[in-house]
């Protein structure tokens, strides 16, 4: 199940572009329920939470952790629930990545992955190592985003009105995979326009920004398919927080509500 949320990272996008927004270091933590299950989904109820963290600046890079806990109940037998746990550096500029996850199914260990990537600088190709039960080289496109880049890219995007963007993304969230992003950016939504979030307390520090409407869908470079692997939608605010998402899997859907939100200091860089 791919779990990759680039939602909620930015970064600089390149030398000599300045910061057109402004991120919040922050936690957030959502409510998951099923919002829809097909025929194929085999499923009652989907209950659980999914925590996220993120903290640094663009001048020493930025760290994500990620933790979502789910228990999937089926029509018929036993519930499972299934935790991935996961840890991203995008060093400053991009240059850098890194990537640890682990899944657990019903207590069990069933992935442990740390990946590493770096570039000499943007626009070249990237060589990377990933390691589970084995170590192997891999290396990314000259072309591809990391989320930090891709995240900036949809929030200036957002900022000049909206509108398509398609790019190859490495996220790391299936090992040494690149796949291909078809974002979709809305026009802004005014401070206190969003009717779920003004009601929410949970948001109140949302209140006086704005927001956009996005979705990405995520597919796969190497099929030709016309329905995407991994569909997300989101409004996202301009300080880089998310409300209202749907993790779209294809045969079940799953909502995320706010249930806690913790913004923390910014550091200044030098």
């Amino acid at each position: 199940m791919k779990y990759a949320l680039p939602l909620f990272v930015i970064c600089v996008l390149g030398a000599g572009q300045a910061e057109a927004v402004t991120l919040a270091p922050h936690r957030a933590i959502y409510d998951l329920s099923l919002l829809r299950a097909g025929d194929s989904g085999n499923l009652q109820s989907v209950n659980g939470r999914l925590a996220f963290e993120l903290q640094g600046s663009s001048c020493e890079g930025y760290t994500v952790s990620f933790r979502m806990v789910a228990k999937y109940r089926p029509d018929e037998g036993a519930a499972t629930l299934i935790d991935t746990q996961s840890t991203t550096y995008e060093g400053p500029g991009s240059l850098e990545f890194r990537h640890q996850v682990k899944e657990l199914v019903n207590g069990d260990v069933k992935e442990n992955t740390k990946l590493k990537m770096s570039r000499p600088v943007l626009g070249q190709e990237g060589q990377g190592e990933v390691t589970s039960t084995e170590s192997k080289t891999f290396t990314v496109a000259a072309d591809a985003l990391l989320p930090m880049q891709h995240q900036l890219k949809l929030m200036a995007l957002g900022e000049s009105g909206g509108g398509r963007d398609s790019s190859l993304i490495f996220d790391g969230s299936d090992g040494d995979t690149t796949f291909r992003a078809i974002t979709f950016v809305g026009k802004t939504k005014l401070p206190g326009s969003i009717a779920r979030d003004s009601q929410n307390p949970m948001a109140a520090g949302l209140k006086s920004l704005s927001a956009w409407p996005v979705t990405v869908s995520y597919f796969s470079p190497t099929k030709n398919q016309d329905t995407p692997d991994y569909q997300v939608s989101f409004d996202l605010y301009e300080n880089g927080v998310a409300t209202g998402l749907v993790l779209d899997y294809g045969n079940f859907a799953l909502a995320g509500k706010l249930a806690d939100l913790s913004l923390f200091d910014a550091s200044a860089c030098p």
